[in-house]
């Protein structure tokens, strides 16, 4: 580790440099910056954020290069290379991996991930070891933190956090009892209420031979959980503490007693894994659709679109829009252009069929998609579409990205996708000019010339089949009028026709009655070409295409067919309707697999094809393939490492023994990567009278999406589980869709729509006796009584719902009603009753190891801690259940946390920590459209504003609170705001 030259993980440091010759702060937040990101392209834009967060001077630009300049003399006068690089992307240092410890610290990780896979656990837990060496404290410690960074720091404590779990099951392995002890007595210092850690460091040191302190520990652990948490510990590690007082050792390493793995389940973070077996980096994108063989002609265009979009225009990324008559091979053209200029956009290419000519495309579902393209997280993506399209500017700023968008409608679909600034570049294809498409240049198509056409006709007909000198060729190409689909289609039918003669459809085409039906170019001319496609089908590949016509209403993977037939036989008919034009690869992933779609008009082909016995066979076969969906999204439930507080449609064991269990990465990769199709399938579904599936379906996929954050494709599944579920009659399937919708209403402050919803679910769970339906509902309703200000009220929903969850035997819904009633008791200063609700949430949590519900129970103990003056205590709380959340990704309750943990901060004299949280829980919350943290937090830290003297800033927070909260609908915040606001300009004024 000699040739280590940068530091971060713990503080920023120069390595093997005498002193620290790094002291301004600017330059020193600006080196973090591209050290969190080596050896890639930094927007200042970025830079800015980290190093004036959200309000960066006017002269921030010219002031960055200010900085670069200096950065680079400081490193140069250190000895150091300054390899610092500046382009339009922005800023990138260079560093090698074994320059930089966060480097080489995940390249150590994935060594020793790959070293226990192959068996290998001793050299692993010597590699991994090497990998903790370097952790040094928490990143970048000592500096102030940006928001900027914190994904990064996030990952990287995740990393760590995984590499700990993992040493830890290695040396139990190896038998090293006292090594273990030391990772155990580190674990316990950042959570020092984990019975399971307590339980095993207690058996370490009783196998090491240190039965002192093993009794030690296990008295800290007893002293620990009563003073804290008010509680007893649990049978696990009261066994753990006679083993302790009778001096005997248990069969150490014991194969019953949990891992931490099993103890404490591995959290889940975007980008690469917690686990220190480290994925793949993230490529870039490149879905491209697969180039035409035949492509030809256009040669001109090419070339004038390639110098359009390979330009490096310094005042504007090039935007192109391909128009022309529908036939003219737009799309062929954009595509052609894509293949050829992708080494020229190494960040990727994106392709996007907008839809315009039959339903066009939502711009905020097409935002979506963009971003999950360029590998951000789902939780990242904001709810609210103006700042999706913000957060695209930025991430294209820095990129060189290709985007094609397909089939446009209008400039208004695409416009909220255009790049702002950068090196990226955006072709769109439209049947209109969108001359009113800001910045872009128009490329308008025609028919090809007379040698553009032969040429073409050529190429599909195949070799040998068409003189172009011929008379019956030019008659052919005059009654196509040169137009390339026209020229596409007769060519097709001459080279799938060896008995047709150029004379013999030259004839054809003569005849001004009949040609329309011969070119035509809508509806007609795909029937009938469809038509020649299917007769040539065998009966295995007419089976799947009339399948594929019923269900494929978006794109599709093969994986959702094999249903009905085998994966060998699934791709062998996919191949065959891909060559016959009557199916297209969509794209195709960096795992080289394939998505396909079929054009609207064709499916409406298939469906309208063969006999009513193999229509009706083609429903049947959809039941089959929805009924595998349903069966699969329940096994990857299962895997999840957290309950969901909801009703599930299924509650019993599968309908099979599962024959390839779901690890927990792997379900949420599944759900990640199958999660286009789930929609669909559920139209799908309802389209063809299958509407049990439909919400049943809506209501399995309901935890991922919870755990997502996915509440555009939670409202459309939902919406139309909703349908299904009355449209069949079943009064629990719409019970559950009611309740998800006043649930999503809830979460996005919609207060009338929630109570709507929550109402008629109560009133279908109680027709029909559901006791566990009854309680979820309540807290829902609880929820909304104690937003819109009616505690008491909100009590009595909660009381209700401990009662329900005590009859249907739920602890996860007892521990969250109880969580909830004991912040109602916090409300009425009743500490002790509080008390005693709290510590029977906390052992249900702790005792079922479901982290998630422990990290929410956390925060109510913070609060009781703080209603008792217990501020240090309190902190300690929130800090763990923050870093719970962070490790699972969860940003919607984390932002809740921050808040919090600012409110906390405050009452312990902490304030810049405090105002950094609050700062953060605002923004997280305006992003994710939760007006609620918002709100509570921009009311904390307009009071923070006003206790420190900064009355213009605790003005400007103070109105916005109340803006916000009016905006929730919270009227009773919204006045205290004001009230605040106007006791502070009476005081300002008597001032």
């Amino acid at each position: 580790m000699d040739s280590l030259r940068y530091a971060i993980l713990g503080p920023l440091r120069l390595v093997h440099v005498q002193g620290q010759p790094l002291r301004a702060a600017k330059p020193r937040q600006l080196l973090a910056t591209l050290l969190l990101h080596p050896n890639r392209f930094v927007s200042t834009d970025l830079i800015a954020d980290a190093l004036w967060e959200n309000s960066p001077p006017r002269s921030a630009v010219a002031n960055i290069r200010t900085y670069v300049r200096a950065l680079r003399g400081v490193l140069q006068e250190a000895g150091l290379p300054a390899p610092i690089d500046t382009s339009a992307a922005g800023y990138s240092i260079e560093v090698g991996v074994d320059e930089l410890d966060a480097s080489l610290f995940e390249t150590l990780l994935a060594e020793g991930g790959h070293l226990r896979d192959a068996g290998d656990s001793r050299h692993a837990m010597q590699v991994l070891s090497r990998a903790y060496s370097l952790w040094r404290g928490r990143p970048l410690e000592g500096l102030p933190i940006p928001a900027a960074w914190e994904g990064s720091i996030a990952r990287l404590e995740a990393q760590h956090r995984g590499l700990v779990d993992t040493l830890l099951d290695l040396r139990l392995e190896h038998g090293d009892a006292s090594g273990a002890a030391v990772l155990l007595s580190a674990r316990l210092t950042e959570d020092p209420y984990d019975e399971q850690l307590w339980r095993r460091l207690v058996d370490a040191l009783l196998a090491a031979g240190r039965v002192g302190e093993a009794r030690a520990a296990y008295g800290k652990a007893v002293q620990t959980l009563a003073d804290e948490l008010d509680i007893k510990p649990g049978p696990e590690l009261e066994a753990a503490g006679a083993r302790a007082e009778n001096g005997r050792s248990a069969n150490w390493p014991n194969p019953g007693i949990p891992s931490v793995r099993t103890a404490e389940p591995e959290a889940v973070q975007p980008g690469p894994m917690a686990a220190p077996e480290l994925t793949d980096p993230q490529r870039p994108p490149s879905q491209l659709p697969l180039d035409l063989a035949d492509f030809s002609g256009r040669e001109e265009h090419l070339d004038q679109l390639r110098d359009l979009v390979c330009g490096r225009d310094p005042v504007r990324p090039p935007i192109a829009v391909i128009s022309g008559a529908p036939g003219t091979g737009k799309t062929s053209l954009a595509v052609r252009l894509g293949h050829l200029v992708r080494d020229s956009f190494p960040d990727g290419q994106i392709y996007l069929d907008m839809h315009g000519a039959t339903q066009p495309r939502d711009p905020a579902g097409a935002l979506t998609d963009v971003l999950l393209s360029l590998n951000l997280p789902d939780f990242a993506i904001p709810a609210d579409p103006e700042r999706r399209s913000a957060m695209l500017r930025s991430e294209l700023a820095s990129r060189r990205v290709l985007i094609i968008l397909d089939d446009v409608a209008t400039a208004g679909q695409v416009t909220p996708l255009m790049p702002g600034t950068g090196a990226s570049a955006v072709v769109v294809t439209s049947r209109n000019r969108l001359m009113d498409l800001a910045g872009a240049d128009s490329l308008p198509l025609d028919t090809f010339d007379d040698g553009e056409a032969a040429e073409l006709l050529e190429l599909v007909a195949g070799a040998g089949r068409v003189d172009r000198t011929s008379t019956a060729a030019e008659e052919i190409l005059t009654a196509c009028g040169n137009l390339p689909l026209a020229i596409r289609i007769v060519g097709s039918r001459l080279a799938q026709r060896p008995d047709l003669s150029l004379r013999e459809l030259a004839r054809r085409l003569g005849d001004e009655t009949s040609r329309l039906d011969e070119l035509s170019i809508g509806e007609l001319a795909v029937r009938t070409s469809a038509d020649l496609s299917y007769d040539a089908l065998s009966p295995e590949e007419a089976r799947l295409y009339r399948l594929i016509g019923h269900f494929a209403v978006g794109v599709f993977s093969a994986r959702a067919l094999e249903a009905v037939a085998s994966p060998a036989s699934v791709r062998r008919s996919l191949d065959r309707l891909i060559e016959v034009n009557l199916v297209r690869i969509s794209s195709v992933d960096h795992r080289g697999t394939a998505r396909y779609r079929v054009h609207d008009l064709l499916r409406l082909h298939a469906i309208g094809v063969g006999d009513e016995e193999q229509k009706a066979q083609a429903v049947r076969d959809v039941e089959t393939v929805l009924d595998a969906i349903l069966n699969k999204i329940r096994r990857a439930n299962a895997a999840l490492n957290f309950e969901y507080f909801g009703v599930l449609e299924h509650y019993g064991p599968l309908d099979a023994p599962d024959p390839a269990p779901f690890t927990e990465t792997d379900a949420i990769a599944w759900f990640d990567s199958e999660r286009s199709t789930f929609v669909p399938s559920i139209r799908a579904a309802a389209q063809n009278g299958l509407h049990d599936y439909a919400w049943r379906i809506a209501c399995a996929w309901a935890p991922y999406l919870d755990m997502r954050a996915g509440f555009d494709d939670w409202h459309g599944s939902h919406h139309q589980g909703l349908m299904s579920a009355v449209s069949c009659g079943d009064r629990r399937g719409e019970a559950i869709m009611h309740r998800n919708l006043g649930q999503l209403a809830l979460y996005q402050d919609d207060w009338d729509t929630a109570w709507h919803h929550l109402e008629e679910a109560a009133r279908v769970f109680g027709g029909i006796g559901d006791r566990l339906g009854t309680g979820v509902t309540a807290v829902g309703m609880g929820t909304w009584l104690r937003e819109r200000g009616r505690r008491d009220d909100a009590l009595v929903q909660y009381e209700a719902a401990i009662e329900a969850f005590l009859e249907a035997g739920n602890a996860n819904g007892e521990a969250l009603a109880r969580t909830a009633a004991a912040n109602m008791w916090l409300h009425r200063d009743d500490t002790d009753t509080a008390g005693r609700y709290l510590a029977q949430a906390f052992l249900l949590a702790v005792r079922r190891v479901d982290s998630h519900r422990e990290a929410k129970v956390r925060r109510r103990i913070a609060a009781l801690r703080v209603q008792q003056g217990r501020s240090e205590q309190a902190v300690r709380q929130l800090r763990r259940a923050l870093e719970i959340f962070n490790g699972m990704g969860d940003d919607h309750c984390a932002a809740y946390t921050r808040s919090e943990l600012g409110r906390a901060l405050v009452a312990r004299g902490e304030v810049a920590a405090a105002r950094k949280m609050l700062l953060d829980a605002m923004d997280i919350g305006h992003r994710l459209g939760d007006r609620s943290v918002e709100g509570q937090a921009a009311q904390q830290l307009g009071q923070l504003y006003v206790s420190t003297g900064n009355l213009d800033s605790a003005r400007r927070t103070l109105d916005r609170a109340a803006r916000v909260w009016q905006q929730a609908g919270n009227d009773e915040q919204a006045a205290e705001c004001r009230r605040e606001l106007a006791a502070f300009d009476t005081g300002v004024a008597a001032g």
